[in-house]
């Protein structure tokens, strides 16, 4: 099963160049505080009429993920004009693409901090499972930091990009385990293999 991942990025830099990119990545179909995976690496024409199968394909090999970002509804209607956007993915995170993305930006050599910072963080809705956050500058990784699965710094990571509390995933901590649980019947289910809904 494919899960949906939450991700998020920050955009640190002059704000002029911050304006830039969020008008760059914007969704044509779509308002300020859309993304769009096109604006970064565009999809060539000869994949748009070459099936399914091989649109997929290629935006697993180029974007990370199955297709363009979706969510973007959503985080339209969330953007307050800042430097910070949402968007969902399928499967993945899409780190390669954020790379990417402050690759073009670039700073000016003769200015000190004129370059895009690209903060990213991304997190599964399978809780606890994958989530993390790096930062690039100019294509270079600058930070990155990825709980251990399942971890208690994992579920708190995915809880703090998802905007939630381990309430509403039906988890509570056990200080046994030093790391947050399935409580009561979803535990059960979770144990015997359901999906928890």
């Amino acid at each position: 099963m494919a899960y949906r991942y939450k991700n998020v990025i920050n955009l640190q830099g002059p704000d002029a160049m911050i304006q830039e990119a969020l008008h760059t990545i914007r969704h044509p179909g779509h308002g300020p505080g859309s993304m769009d995976f096109n604006a970064i690496t565009p999809m060539p024409p000869w994949v748009t009429v070459g099936g399914e199968d091989l649109r997929e394909s290629w935006c697993r090999e180029n974007w990370g993920a199955p297709e363009n970002a979706g969510g973007l509804t959503e985080s339209t209607a969330t953007y307050d004009g800042g430097a910070t956007i949402e968007f969902d993915t399928i499967g993945s995170d899409v780190r390669d693409l954020m790379r990417k993305l402050s690759m073009m930006f670039p700073p000016d050599e003769r200015v000190l901090d004129s370059g895009l910072a690209v903060d990213y963080l991304w997190a599964s809705e399978d809780v606890g499972k994958d989530s993390g956050m790096a930062q690039f500058i100019n294509g270079e990784q600058t930070y990155e930091y990825i709980p251990e699965p399942d971890s208690a710094a994992a579920y708190e990571a995915a809880f703090d990009i998802f905007g939630t509390s381990a309430d509403a995933h039906g988890l509570i901590f056990d200080a046994g385990l030093g790391t947050y649980r399935y409580s009561g019947a979803l535990f059960a289910h979770k144990k015997e293999g359901g999906d928890g809904s």
